[in-house]
């Protein structure tokens, strides 16, 4: 890789807080750029960051969810500012931009919270009334997956843009979904997933359809995207259940999308990919069931 691109830049506090609102619209990466945890490289008009250290950064506390995070780095933002503007030149091996809008993930039917428009770069900002619309659905101050994913719904129906329920996906609910759902069930979750050393094949299976996915449906992008919040927070000390579903606290929320922060002790509980893989299952049926039932009352 080239020394130039991989070099350590120095940032301004002025800097750095334009680089996360306008390029790095992610609530994990913005924070982690932030706060300094994650170096940024090669310069502050063009940034890169190294996928050994966003590797490094999501397996803090122990778990795999680093590998995870590299699918998506490696996945989605692999290009960076060509000559034309654009994010079409290759970003140099062992690299991931932090251009997020107009990057390969940024998708049409987006929460709205982080960016404008998804097919332009730079149009990173904070929405503070799309914020709202999603903690508006909290209950004593948390909020459920399947609000999360009526919320998900929400996005895709209100842009004509979006891409729903392609032929994939609709296999994936009707067969691979539908039998992880029933395998998984609160009875039998803590046993079959004890620990992630004893998880079956299953998960990984189902996080190979879902990855592909990720960029054909974006209700299966969207979903991967939240899933990725739930699954960091999930082994939080003190993380709740709402009527046997998995819950996210708003203040979590806040300090990662609106304060740019990451949640306090965060390096000190375990974070994995079979998380991600349930909770993006989970989101996936909720959003899809609630996107169905709004599309029959238009």
């Amino acid at each position: 890789m080239s020394g130039n691109s991989n070099k350590l830049v120095e940032l301004s506090g002025d800097e750095k807080a334009l680089l996360v609102e306008k390029k790095a619209t992610c609530p994990f990466i913005g924070s982690a750029v932030a706060q300094g945890e994650l170096p940024v490289r090669h310069d502050a008009k063009d940034p890169l960051a190294s996928i050994e250290d966003v590797r490094r950064l999501g397996n803090t506390g122990g778990g795999d969810f680093g590998d995870l995070l590299v699918l998506f780095a490696s996945g989605n933002h692999a290009f960076m500012r060509g000559d034309s503007g654009k994010l079409d030149k290759s970003v140099p091996s062992g690299l991931f931009s932090l251009e997020f809008p107009g990057s390969q993930g940024s998708h049409p039917g987006h929460s709205g919270i982080l960016q404008g428009d998804p097919e332009i770069p730079g149009s990173g900002r904070l929405s503070e009334a799309d914020f709202a619309r999603l903690t508006s659905r909290a209950k004593d101050g948390w909020i459920k997956r399947s609000d999360a994913g009526r919320f998900i719904a929400e996005n895709l129906l209100k842009d004509p843009k979006s891409k729903v329920f392609g032929k994939n996906t609709a296999a994936l609910l009707a067969s691979d979904l539908a039998g992880f759902v029933e395998s998984t069930g609160a009875a039998l979750k803590s046993k079959l997933f004890a620990s992630h050393e004893d998880a079956s094949t299953t998960p990984r299976d189902l996080e190979e359809k879902l990855t592909k996915l990720l960029g054909e449906d974006n209700l299966v992008g969207s979903a991967g995207e939240f899933g990725l919040l739930f699954a960091f927070l999930a082994n939080k000390p003190g993380a709740k259940e709402i009527d046997d579903e998995p819950a996210v606290a708003v203040e979590d929320l806040k300090a990662m999308f609106v304060d740019k922060r990451l949640p306090d002790e965060w390096e000190t509980w375990k974070k994995s990919r079979i998380d991600w893989v349930r909770n993006t299952t989970g989101l996936m049926i909720s959003a899809s069931k609630e996107y169905r039932t709004l599309k029959r009352t238009q």
